[in-house]
């Protein structure tokens, strides 16, 4: 059977929604290892501050948590930003997702349309060759 246009939206339709899986499932990775990363850096906050505030501590360790609070805040912004960036990609690829289904689905019920219709037609081609046949079978034996 020769592919029509439709089989070729079809076609690019399903790729489109392949497409668009594979690149959500790669953003909730990064996703994961963005929220891995705040929670790395919010630890590294309590244990440096604990180190700092431990009654066993000298001097040299608080001044060491003074100089390392500015790295440390600035890591832990770093890392919420990312994870800010990575959800909002997230959704914005099960947004690509989602259309993509949408877009799948409307072609796959125009070519059940094309197909019904075509049945249809069939049907009828059928039906008036029978007709046809019956016709013909009738007007043979009076002329």
């Amino acid at each position: 059977m020769p592919r029509t246009p439709l089989d070729s939206l079809l076609k690019i339709r399903r790729q489109e929604l392949d497409e668009a899986k594979k690149l959500l499932s790669e953003a909730l990775a990064r996703s994961v290892m963005a929220s891995d990363a705040v929670k790395n850096a919010e630890q590294d906050m309590v244990r440096e501050r604990n180190a700092a505030i431990d009654l066993a501590a000298n001097d040299q360790a608080v001044e060491a948590y003074s100089r390392w609070l500015p790295v440390g805040r600035a890591a832990l912004d770093r890392a919420r930003r990312s994870e800010r960036d990575a959800t909002a990609e997230v959704e914005s690829c099960r947004m690509r997702v989602n259309l993509a289904r949408s877009a799948l689905e409307v072609a796959e019920k125009l070519a059940e349309k094309r197909a019904k219709e075509q049945q249809v037609l069939a049907e009828k081609r059928e039906q008036a060759a029978l007709d046809d046949l019956s016709a013909q079978k009738h007007r043979s034996p009076q002329d």
